[in-house]
């Protein structure tokens, strides 16, 4: 499929993409692209940022709208798009020489094809902002950590902070409610850490339908693996305006940032790439390309969520504010919910984000609230009426553990590869990541014989 972006009323498509679908990331005209990136920097006054920040950003959003509006329904496998866009940016001559580079490191990400196009623009995104509200300092944030709100961005906000990092928080609020919960978090790491100067940033995005010969694109994609993407590159910009060597932290568990398939039926359906070795080698290679020198890392790479819960468990600020973190994969469901508690956002209980959540908090006296209380009880897995669908993800992680089970050290070696480009030394250590997870899955679901009877698969000592 050709996409064409538009930037603040730009010409119409060139001659080459006269056929494309059309995303116009204006606010005047035929808008498709939303977002208040540009309040964000107004508020930082910042107006307009630097241009290539602003071009990482509207990179960005382009691939975030792109891979939210096209469904994969209509491909022949149901799954694999193939893209040609192009995109306008302001510094073309740094950014034409990225276009190998983006287009494999979009490929891992979204599980598509993709052939980015950059063409000139001068044409200034950020300048157009007329909104100005609640100024922020953080010019004297040493860090910039990604926060989506989940246990493991919370950990890894204490982390850093323990260490005497002054940080700025930034999150996409993506439904909502999500904000409120944020900004108690970041309210409770404040209060812990008065010495500190400690931000909290978030940003919302959407996209309509794209038009070609005006007419709309009918259908929406809901994988939406193109979003983490997003938050990155606003992680990044805002590391920029602190300072060009300033930090970008993405904290996230070693088992999901591999994220081998839980079953071989799943293989298409992992959520993120994001976390994983390979892209983020290859997204810091795309900034060094272009001169910025804001990298991303991940400093639990290679640590499973009950480590990282463990490195923080007696922390006051953990105790506090741990059962206000959203790991669920669905978090606003209860809103509508038939038996009358609309209470949102919560934990499900019951999606493969929620088992590894409770896997993580074993021993630990946490104040949880599931929409579902006991998500592996025999009733909920043999209740086919009530929880057919509810019940796929917790089949599945218990598969998977019948499968580490029969499988030696070369076969998980192989899974392990199959997630994507990895060295031996990557491979040997997440193998520890991997090996450590399931025997806390194992451990989870130990606690209930009447399970490990029904599937058949015995003891996990």
């Amino acid at each position: 499929m050709d996409i064409w972006v538009n930037k603040c009323n730009e010409e119409e498509p060139s001659d080459d993409f006269k056929e494309a679908f059309v995303f116009s990331i204006d606010h005047e005209k035929k808008a498709t692209i939303f977002s208040s990136i540009k309040d964000v920097w107004r508020r930082l006054s910042i107006n307009p940022i630097s241009s290539i920040y602003e071009d990482l950003s509207i990179i960005a959003l382009s691939v975030f709208a792109v891979d939210k509006r096209v469904s994969r329904w209509f491909t022949d496998d149901k799954w694999t798009r193939e893209f040609r866009i192009s995109i306008p940016v302001l510094n073309y001559e740094k950014w034409s020489g990225t276009t190998k580079l983006w287009n494999e490191t979009l490929s891992f990400l979204t599980g598509d094809i993709w052939d980015v196009n950059f063409r000139k623009t001068n044409k200034i995104y950020g300048k157009y902002s007329k909104r100005t509200r609640n100024k922020l300092d953080i010019s004297k944030c040493t860090a910039v950590s990604l926060f989506s709100g989940g246990l493991d961005s919370f950990c890894g906000a204490i982390k850093v902070l323990s260490e005497g990092e002054s940080v700025c928080f930034v999150g996409h609020n993506e439904y909502p409610k999500l904000a409120e919960k944020q900004e108690k978090l970041k309210n409770s790491m404040q209060e812990a850490y008065p010495n500190q100067n400690i931000e909290f940033i978030g940003f919302t995005a959407n996209s309509r339908a794209p038009y070609r010969n005006g007419k709309k694109l009918k259908g929406s994609e809901n994988t939406s693996r193109g979003r983490s993407l997003l938050f990155l590159c606003i992680g990044v910009s805002i590391a920029g305006i602190i300072g060009d060597s300033i930090p970008v932290y993405i904290p996230e568990n070693g088992f999901i940032g591999l994220n081998i398939p839980l079953t071989n039926s799943r293989k298409g359906t992992c959520s993120t790439r994001t976390t994983h070795p390979f892209f983020i080698k290859k997204y810091n290679e795309i900034l060094k390309s272009v001169g910025i020198k804001n990298y991303i890392s991940n400093f639990f790479a290679y640590k499973t969520k009950r480590e990282i819960v463990n490195l923080v468990e007696d922390n006051n600020v953990f105790k506090r504010g741990v059962g206000l973190t959203i790991s669920c994969s669905h978090p606003c469901l209860p809103r509508w919910n038939r038996e009358g508690d609309k209470t949102y956002p919560r934990n499900c209980g019951y999606c493969y984000p929620c088992l590894i959540r409770k896997s993580s908090l074993i021993g630990l006296n946490v104040d949880e609230i599931y929409s579902i209380e006991d998500s592996l009880s025999l009733e909920f897995l043999t209740n086919n009426a009530s929880h057919k669908v509810k019940m796929n993800d917790a089949i599945a992680v218990i598969n998977s553990l019948y499968r580490y089970n029969n499988l030696d050290e070369n076969e998980l070696k192989r899974l392990i590869k199959c997630t994507g480009p990895l060295t031996i030394e990557e491979i040997d250590k997440f193998l520890i990541v991997y090996k450590k997870t399931m025997k806390d899955i194992a451990e989870m679901i130990s606690e209930n014989e009447e399970i490990q009877q029904y599937v058949g698969i015995g003891s996990y000592e």
